[in-house]
Formats: C-alpha cells, structure tokens, sequence
C-alpha cells in the first residue's frame, strides 16, 4: 500500500513538473541531507578539494533529529551524503538508525576508504537500505591518480569486507553498488573494458548487487572535465530538463537548503531548517520563482542552473533518461 501511494505522488510529480507549475501541492518526496561537507580525499572529479575550509563541517545530531521528525511524514528516503565523505561524521550509525525507526529509507554514497570491520557491520546491523562505493580505477595507478590520498588495494580490501561481512549476516540490506567512473587520459575505451573484466574478479562470490559505470559530470558548472570517453553535453542545447526542484531539496551539514545537490557551492540559497521548517521552504518564493526560470526551455538565470550539465540531458516523457529507470527501481524494489 505504502508503496502504490508512493508511485501515485510520482505520477502527480510527474504532471506538475511537465506542465512546469511553480507552486506544488505535495511536499518533498526524497531529501540530499550532507553528514559532512568534509573528506578525507582529493579527487579529480570532485569539487571538495576547491572549497575553502571555512565551508566544511559535519552535521550536528541533533539538526539531524530535527529534520527526521519533520520530514517522516512526507519524505521517502533521504541521501546521507553530499559534498563530502560521510562516513568522518561520528554519528553517522545513529542517523541511519534514527532514520530507520522513522520509516525513512537511507541511501549511503561513501569511497569506503574509512571502513573497518567494526563499523562495516554496525552499518548492516543499523538497517541501511543502500550503499554505493565509488572506486573510480580498475588498477592502481589510474585509481590512485583519481583518488588523490586512498590506496587502492586498502580500499578495495574494506569493500570486500563489508560485503563478506553482509554476507556472513545473512543480510539482504544495504542493497550495494559499486560506481566507476572510466576516467583515465591514458587509457581507451577499449582497454577499459578488458580491464573491467579482470576487476569484477574480485567480486566473485560476494554479495555485490549492482555494478554501474557513470559518466563524470560538471557539478553546475564548477568542474572542468576533459579527456578519452568524456563528452562536453554544455554543446547541446539548454533543455530545462532539471527535476530537482519538483520533488527533492538539498541541506548542507549547517541547515542552509538549496534546491539541487549541484549546486555545490551553495549558490541558490532557499531556506534554513534552523529558522524555517521544510514544509514552508518548499514552496516559498524563492523556489516558486526557481521553477518559473524553466518554463518554455529558456536557459535559467541562476548560476550554477544555466552551466550545469544536467540541464542538457537526453529525456524520455520529458524526464531525464540517466537516471529515470533506477530511480524508480530503487524506490519501488522491495527491501
């Protein structure tokens, strides 16, 4: 039942965000809530490296809390994750529990350099519903030039434990994905696949549900990214194809919202869960005036909107086809 109601907000999602309504009557259905805008990491294809460490932080419990108790009645599942790596924050078990016993799915994106046994299973034994490890190399070097400070056969070791961990539980959950993003100057398509197959290897036997490759993307407009495979989708015209706005909101680890989890820099500030509730943010005027600057695919005023290549996406119904198929087989999959 709780599921049907659920597909029937997204068909009423669906029609609102076509139809370009700048006032919805439902409230946010899925939430990007950032446990910490720190990382222990500098990668190629992410921006944290570039922001000023007077903008980082973890998210305190109990905002954490705050939010929870609010958002239980109308939000799905949130993301525990966002510009940084997660897993530095502390309290990171007890907000997917607390999560958890609010009936609120919780989704992990995490680059697993931080895991050990120990924390690995009170993860599992916390109720996480899924986990995603980004490990963007199939070999050392190409792994360790994207990953700037991890150690591939360290990392690559905390992922296997945490799935024979799963394994030894006999847990379904968390649902785990491994992502790669094949992003090497030195290195064809071609190779790439041989490689791939030589990686999944490590696998074998484990409880490794889901392997997708993702192709890197400009963060609004705040990366620059060249190279074998990569594709500039800035050439292609604006399409106005952005959902974030209709359905999901974003808060750093300090309660200032944002309508987009690419807006990495927080350029769009919408609201405060400290001072406004979530219910009023969603549908105050800065958000309302947001979703008017997409009507008839003109290009959005708003930086980071007008340079993000998410606005440039290929879409199928007038919804964006990258990630329309796993957001509703990761919504609706049984857990």
């Amino acid at each position: 039942m709780k599921k049907i109601k659920y597909l029937l907000r997204l068909i009423l999602i669906y029609f609102t965000f076509i139809f370009k309504k700048q006032t919805v009557s439902y409230l946010p259905v899925k939430l990007w809530v950032e446990i910490s805008a720190r990382c222990n990491l500098r990668c190629r294809l992410c921006v944290n490296k570039d922001m000023p460490e007077d903008t980082k932080g973890d998210m305190d419990f109990v905002l954490f809390k705050k939010i929870i108790d609010e958002a239980k009645d109308y939000v799905f599942d949130i993301n525990l994750f966002h510009r940084g790596e997660s897993l530095i924050n502390p309290y990171i078990v007890e907000m997917v529990e607390y999560a958890r016993k609010n009936k609120i799915k919780t989704r992990l994106h995490t680059n697993g350099t931080l895991l050990n046994p120990e924390l690995s299973e009170r993860l599992i034994k916390a109720g996480l519903n899924f986990i995603s490890f980004s490990f963007d190399g199939y070999t050392p070097k190409t792994y360790e030039k994207n990953r700037i400070g991890a150690t591939y056969d360290v990392t690559l070791n905390n992922i296997k434990e945490f799935l024979k961990i799963k394994k030894r539980l006999n847990s379904s959950m968390p649902f785990t994905q491994l992502q790669v993003m094949e992003y090497d100057e030195d290195i064809s398509q071609k190779q790439f696949a041989i490689l791939k197959e030589s990686f999944l290897k490590n696998f074998e036997g484990l409880s490794l549900n889901k392997f997708v490759i993702r192709t890197p993307h400009n963060w609004g407009g705040s990366l620059k990214i060249t190279g074998i495979g990569i594709k500039n989708k800035n050439t292609k015209s604006f399409t106005s194809s952005c959902t974030f706005p209709w359905y999901a909101l974003t808060i750093f680890f300090d309660g200032k919202v944002y309508p987009c989890p690419q807006d990495f820099y927080g350029e769009i500030l919408v609201g405060d869960v400290n001072k406004d509730s979530l219910r009023t943010i969603f549908n105050n005027e800065i958000m309302r005036s947001l979703r008017r600057s997409f009507r008839n695919s003109k290009t959005v005023r708003e930086h980071p909107c007008s340079n993000c290549d998410r606005c440039r996406r290929k879409t199928l119904l007038g919804i964006p086809k990258e990630y329309m198929g796993m957001f509703l087989k990761d919504s609706l999959k049984k857990e």
